[in-house]
């Protein structure tokens, strides 16, 4: 049995592939929706969220490692944002199991890639402390925002680190949305 587990954990391990989206951001939602439905093994559950502008959100996970974001950290779950009308994509993320040393080598990864933005320049929407996050660097590059988070101290859910790619022209209309009428499911 033990042989078996061993097996199955080391499979998963090499089916794991590159995290689409990076470092070459992506700009087709159904391009970026294929390539994450590809990475096995992989669950789809799908959040619509009907205030304006409605959006589709498209979360794929597995039990261990989705994808290897930049080729060295295991993103465990993926997100892909598109508008409700058009499919145009407006954000797509990767979370990853918290760990300090998990989350200095996303930065290192970021800010090896793309232009950092100092916090005194953020966009509104990443002035304001969200609960359970925090938001610890930012970076621009192609149209996107491109953010790093972390839990905040304290937090019960103190479990990933994060990095969202949001269009610049259409921010916080994924995971970050504020829907006015509530949650839509």
């Amino acid at each position: 049995m033990l042989l078996w587990s061993c097996c199955l954990a080391f499979s998963a391990a090499q089916a794991a592939g590159e995290c689409p989206g990076f470092p070459v951001l992506a700009t087709s939602s159904e391009a970026l929706l294929a390539q994450v439905r590809a990475l096995p093994p992989v669950g789809i559950d799908r959040e619509r969220q009907a205030c304006a502008p409605a959006t589709v959100i498209d979360f794929a996970y597995s039990g261990g490692t989705l994808c290897r974001f930049g080729g060295e950290v295991d993103a465990a779950t993926a997100a892909v944002t598109r508008l409700a009308d058009g499919g145009e994509l407006v954000e797509y993320l990767y979370l990853f199991p918290y760990a300090p040393a998990t989350h200095a080598r996303l930065l290192a990864l970021l800010a090896a890639r793309f232009t950092p933005v100092d916090k005194a320049a953020w966009p509104a929407f990443l002035q304001g402390a969200a609960p359970g996050k925090e938001t610890t660097a930012l970076f621009t590059h192609g149209g996107y925002y491109i953010s790093l988070g972390k839990p905040a101290e304290g937090d019960p859910a103190d479990w990933y680190s994060n990095v969202i790619f949001e269009k610049m022209d259409k921010p916080a209309l994924g995971v970050r949305k504020a829907c006015r009428e509530g949650r839509d499911g």
